[in-house]
């Protein structure tokens, strides 16, 4: 069984634009994507069975979304409770997850899912982020990687 996890960006993204998609490109986290990256990233999702997360990724997600006046729209909150409610939760425990030479670099959430990169490339879980560096680390070790920001960079010519 093919497994995704979304990064907090991404998953902001897939959160609030399935909620109100006029606010993508247009409202504080979500202004450095547009709606053809949203419809990507849907479309690209359709190909797994399962979510995974981590629950420093749920958490940064949350406070991406706001709380009380701050939350980004209506709803947003129940949203990522639905989603945290069909997906499997993977935890690592912070002492182990600092311990890392990357954490230093990358911060908490991402260090916990380079992390976890043999159990990703084990159980073929791919992950979807917007993070250059995550990305290129990930990549380096063979997990599954995509990211979003490279959908927005026009094809290239064919010779």
């Amino acid at each position: 069984m093919r497994r995704v996890l979304l990064d907090a960006g991404p998953l902001v993204l897939f959160l609030i634009g399935s909620l109100r998609s006029d606010l993508v490109g247009n409202h504080g986290k979500l202004s450095s994507y547009n709606l053809a990256t949203f419809h990507a990233l849907c479309d690209y999702l359709e190909g797994f069975q399962a979510h995974v997360s981590l629950p420093n990724v749920l958490t940064e997600a949350s406070n991406h979304i706001g709380a009380g006046k701050q939350v980004i729209c209506e709803g947003a909150h129940f949203r990522l409770a639905e989603y945290i409610d069909k997906l499997d939760e993977i935890y690592c425990p912070s002492r182990e997850v600092v311990s890392i030479p990357e954490y230093q670099s990358v911060g908490l959430s991402d260090a916990a899912i380079l992390i976890c990169a043999p159990a990703f490339i084990q159980s073929q879980t791919a992950v979807v982020t917007q993070d250059f560096e995550l990305y290129n680390c990930l990549h380096g070790v063979g997990v599954e990687c995509v990211n979003i920001m490279h959908w927005r960079t026009p094809a290239r010519w064919k010779l």
